[in-house]
């Protein structure tokens, strides 16, 4: 093994050695680094276009696999003055031309305009991931981050949060790199709390490399929050307000101090919303115990109206110290603060098996819901003589704290609203607390000019605890509910390594990589003393080849293999009542789920992107639906039921029909296929889907720009459910004022109201049908000052330790 690496090694160099290349490092006045770049290589003769490519994230650019020629280089970047140089000339004898360090001058008549004209396409496509540009866009203005996941390209939300890429569910949500270390409705709390004036851009990973944590088996979705990269002092300010079926409204503040050695950072964002909803369910209980076709033995009708009122407070503040040019040490303080009082009347009808009356149950639920997030985070980078050889270090700690405070009271009625039994009541005190400490390590060692090697370690403890209460009315007197209650303490260790190998020889690029995990996990049951220990090893190896076609043609192939480990929550046994008559609780004896997804790509003049894609998991994780004996009740679990198989076609196309009309257009087929262990044997449920992304930009001249978004689904299979087909349709309108440092905006969502959700689970002897109305058709009026310095810096944004645990809390 050991002859084998330095052989490798040894046949890297040497190809690099053979290629003729052209490279150097952009910076600007103040000798920052300038990421993005735009870089030409020009024909001497004729100044004909050769190649194009942009800078990386250190302002590093080379390009390699050149011809023997003469060659100008022409460098953009918005704000500076176009950089031209001598005459290069590549020969067999001078291979290489290094620039060095390039500076940008600043050109002054275009300050002024660079928040006008230095905008991102909205979707970007790029070979390893999709990003959509959330900064500047006039319909990402007063949605919540939630409602953003749902218009993004290939991703499908639900209202618990559950996030799902292609039609793989189990799709890790990262902030920043960090995870959110939430899952179920505390997640969906999260997203919802976080306003999109806060956001900077999404990125979609379906195939992500071993340098990843493994957990995810359906790609990662990380949330990048907006950091100000300008020198000196600078910030915004925003504010919102709308209405839906109720009023809605929202602000925050943006301050940034940057120097060359220091960096301070904070912000700060509100978002409050009144909501109304509506949904109409209904649950039907079969008998198949005679063997012939199932008996209808009763059913329940129910129609809810629910009004909440959302509060958020999202806080962040952190500072980067470069302590000289090779060192730099930061700390991070990410909040959130909110809240979610919710109070709903249902109506529970009860039916006989001919669908004749026999009593209704009036329901009053008040919920009041709210919780406290905190990370802490240490972070150094120590950078090497050689330029991108470096070491990262960071230490977090997470803490989560959230408690529900329900009452549930219950009349039993008959037609004629008289009394049929007595009432109930039910009382739920509903806590959970979660401590999470992560440490990494993350080395880059440079090979060559197109070959690098990366290795590091990760290192994890989470305990959860649940202390869950539920009391009944008795006599007039709250009594202990011991059969529903429960205290549960969940502990898991999570150890991790990975190395990857990444190269370029010519046209084609490798990138190879393998990460091993070992998961230990306890959790303790207290109310009847039960324990439960897993733990387990394996090891994701990742596979990604590419190969440039001439200039503007590429294809790649990929390969992964991932995880997706129960959630904290799915894990603990406790009861969550929704209504009398349904809850969830979770299962401690869930397995892990293990995917092996490939994935292969075409790409032409980085414009158009087709995508063939297969994943494969055993043991998948997906809610069951069942009855408890002789009652009325069902309920919700996870459970490991099966397979599943996802096959799909993805086509990406940045368009522009006319000089003013510029888009994206994202279509995605795939067909999702499931075999599920039941009482009965092995149950089949497949399904075919057709998804529709389309993101249009329409440039009016004078400071006015408008938006056109839409997004539809045909419907789709997931484990036991069936999801009926609906559509976002959303509009809008900016006006840039004060000469650009100002910008006013009109936004109109879900104009026709096509997200009105309706799904059928079905299993066994149960089915379970729902159509829910969220208020989700809304307008929103917002302004936005920007203020102080406008010369860009250098970015440092950094992943954490926490990365994926906090997505499973």
């Amino acid at each position: 093994m050991k002859h084998y690496i330095i052989t490798l090694l040894c046949c890297s160099s040497l190809m690099a050695a053979a290629q003729k290349k052209i490279s150097g490092k952009i910076l600007d006045e103040k000798a920052q680094q300038i990421p993005f770049a735009s870089v030409t290589i020009l024909r001497h003769t004729d100044s004909l276009k050769i190649h194009s490519l942009m800078s990386d994230t250190a302002g590093n650019f080379a390009l390699s696999d050149m011809k023997e020629g003469k060659y100008l280089v022409k460098i953009s970047y918005l704000g500076y003055e176009d950089y031209y140089s001598q005459v290069v000339e590549l020969t067999e004898i001078r291979k290489h031309h290094h620039f060095g360090d390039i500076r940008l001058k600043t050109d002054s008549r275009l300050l002024n305009t660079v928040t006008i004209s230095g905008q991102k396409p909205l979707i970007e496509q790029t070979l390893d991931r999709t990003v959509m540009n959330i900064e500047k866009s006039i319909l990402a203005e007063g949605n919540t981050a939630l409602e953003l996941l749902s218009k993004a390209p290939g991703l499908t939300v639900t209202e618990g949060g559950e996030v799902s890429l292609k039609g793989r569910s189990g799709t890790t949500v990262m902030i920043n790199g960090k995870p959110t270390y939430l899952s179920g409705d505390q997640l969906a709390n999260l997203l919802k709390g976080t306003n999109s004036s806060s956001i900077s851009r999404i990125e979609i990973m379906s195939n992500p490399t071993a340098q990843f944590d493994a957990a995810g088996s359906g790609g990662i979705v990380n949330i990048v929050m907006k950091k100000n990269t300008m020198t000196g002092f600078n910030g915004s300010i925003s504010g919102n307000i709308g209405r839906g079926r109720d009023i809605r409204n929202g602000g925050g503040i943006s301050l940034n101090y940057r120097s060359n050695v220091l960096n301070v950072y904070g912000s700060y964002n509100s978002n409050n919303q009144n909501l109304e909803s509506g949904s109409k369910a209904g649950r039907h209980f079969f008998d198949s115990s005679n063997g012939s076709a199932p008996l209808l033995l009763q059913s329940i009708q129910q129609e809810n109206k629910e009004f909440a009122k959302l509060r958020s407070h999202n806080f962040r503040f952190g500072t980067d110290l470069n302590i000289n040019d090779k060192n730099t040490i930061g700390f991070l303080i990410n909040g959130a603060i909110g809240k979610y009082p919710t109070s709903q009347v249902s109506s529970s009808m009860m039916n006989n098996p001919d669908g004749s009356f026999r009593w209704n149950a009036l329901t009053q639920t008040e919920g009041d819901e709210h919780w406290r997030d905190l990370l802490y985070n240490l972070n150094y980078i120590h950078k090497f003589n050689k330029e991108g050889h470096e070491l990262k270090a960071d230490v977090d700690y997470v803490y989560h704290f959230s408690r529900m405070n329900q009452l549930l009271d219950t009349r039993y009625v008959d037609a004629s609203s008289s009394p049929v039994r007595p009432s109930a009541s039910r009382r739920g005190d509903i806590p959970s607390n979660n401590d999470i400490y992560a440490t990494k390590l993350d080395y880059t060692l440079p090979l060559s000019k197109t070959s690098k090697l990366e290795a590091g370690w990760k290192g994890s403890y989470v305990r959860t605890e649940n202390n869950l209460r539920y009391d009944t009315l008795q006599t007039g007197q709250y009594v202990y509910d011991a059969s529903t209650s429960n205290h549960f303490i969940y502990k898991e260790h999570i150890q991790a390594a990975y190395i990857n190998f990444n190269a370029t020889l010519g046209n084609y690029g490798i990138q190879a990589g393998l990460r091993t995990e070992y998961t230990d996990t306890k959790g303790h049951q207290l109310s009847t003393d039960s324990l439960f220990k897993r733990d387990y090893a394996g090891l994701f190896p990742s596979l990604f080849l590419t190969r440039d076609i001439g200039e503007n043609q590429n294809i790649k192939a990929g390969y992964s293999r991932r995880i997706k480990r129960p959630s904290y929550w799915d894990l603990n046994p406790f009861r969550v009542y929704d209504d009398p008559f349904a809850f969830y609780e979770g299962n401690p004896y869930l397995k892990p789920s293990i995917v092996n997804a490939f994935e292969l790509s075409y790409g032409y003049q980085s414009h158009y992107f087709a995508t063939l894609s297969y994943s494969h998991a055993g043991d998948v994780i997906e809610d069951q639906i069942g009855r408890l004996s002789d009652e009325n009740v069902t309920f919700e679990r996870p459970e490991n039921l099966g397979s599943f198989s996802n096959y799909g076609l993805s086509i990406t196309a940045s368009t522009k029909f006319f000089k003013w009309w510029s888009g994206n257009q994202f279509l995605n087929i795939y067909h999702n296929r499931y075999r599920i262990s039941s009482s009965t044997g092995t149950v089949n449920n497949n399904g075919n889907t057709l998804s529709l992304n389309s993101q249009n930009t329409f440039e009016l001249g004078k400071g006015w720009k408008a938006e056109l978004s839409a997004f539809y689904i045909s419907g789709e299979a997931t484990g036991i459910t069936n999801i009926k087909p609906y559509s976002i349709i959303s509009s809008g309108m900016q006006k840039e004022v004060l000469k650009g440092k100002g910008s006013i905006k009109l936004m109109l969502n879900d104009i026709f109201e096509g997200y009105r959700v309706r799904r059928e689970m079905s299993f066994e002897n149960v089915i379970f049908r729902n159509r829910r109305n969220a208020d989700s058709r809304y307008g929103l009026l917002s302004f936005t000052y920007r203020f102080g310095g406008s010369t860009a810096g250098n970015s440092n944004e950094r992943s954490t330790s926490s990365e994926e645990l906090k997505g499973r809390m």
